[in-house]
């Protein structure tokens, strides 16, 4: 059996398929820790006692589903489901997502 020398085609080729499976191979890795980071800013939220800083709690589970949000559609992945009731996001979180607090005034 014998077999042919690559073109240099096909190795373009080869090496640019490479290439596309590590992009996406990252996506999703990428996409996985959003996730989890998302998932475990709302357990934080839901486990936080009377004495916790709530605002501070909110903001940080809608800056996680922000994150998750911008990774899903960077991984390419639209109109699959509503991933905020995949996740039990509150109201109170989705309303604060994409927002930033005002800073302080200057003194």
């Amino acid at each position: 059996m014998s077999s042919r020398p690559l073109s240099v085609s096909s190795r373009a080729e080869e090496v640019y398929n490479d290439f596309q499976r590590e992009v996406l191979a990252e996506k999703a890795a990428s996409l996985g820790r959003a996730g989890k980071a998302l998932e475990v800013a709302l357990a934080t939220l839901r486990g936080a006692g009377a004495d916790e800083d709530r605002d501070a709690l909110v903001q940080a589970a809608a800056d996680a589903a922000h994150v998750y949000l911008i990774q899903r559609e960077a991984a390419g992945i639209h109109r699959l489901g509503s991933p905020l009731e995949d996740f039990g996001v509150p109201g109170e979180v989705r309303v604060r997502i994409g927002a930033r607090p005002s800073p302080p005034p200057a003194a």
